[in-house]
């Protein structure tokens, strides 16, 4: 009798389709590590692989948070220098698809661009509760993609 033996490879295959199964129910990334028995950084690589179609790698958050990532989307010139137009959608829509299942996230998320090895941030500036208290203005409301080295 033959034992058919899983690879590395359809196991994480599995994985993220559990992962696209739980978040679709609305599972916090948190509870789906922990579901999965993987630490953040694991299901931040797990997600990445299967992601993204560039070299970027996500870096879980560290931090719950109510910021949407809303307002007018920046993009600093060391950025727009580096990366091609896809990668920079996919980071803005990748963090939109978060802020989707997790009902709002830390304003600070952090990726990775394997090809050019560099760490990159995405910064919101206003928070749920900043917008709805009518003090700022929507000049104020903005969101910038840099590279950690620019912050």
């Amino acid at each position: 009798m033959d034992l058919y033996k899983e690879t590395q490879n359809q196991k994480d295959i599995a994985d993220y389709n559990v992962y696209l199964q739980l978040k679709e129910i609305h599972y916090t990334n948190e509870a789906i590590a922990k579901h999965l028995s993987y630490s953040n950084e694991d299901l931040g690589y797990l997600i990445s692989r299967f992601s993204f179609r560039n070299n970027l790698e996500y870096k879980l958050q560290e931090n719950k948070g109510e910021y949407f990532f809303k307002g007018t989307f920046y993009i600093t010139q060391s950025v727009q220098n580096l990366l091609t137009t896809d990668e920079i959608f996919e980071i803005y829509t990748f963090t939109q698809d978060l802020v989707k299942q997790h009902k709002g996230i830390d304003y600070l998320q952090s990726y990775y661009h394997i090809e050019q090895d560099c760490k990159l941030f995405f910064i919101d500036q206003l928070n749920k509760q900043m917008i709805e208290s009518n003090q700022y203005s929507k000049l104020d409301n903005y969101c910038t993609l840099m590279l950690a080295s620019d912050y």
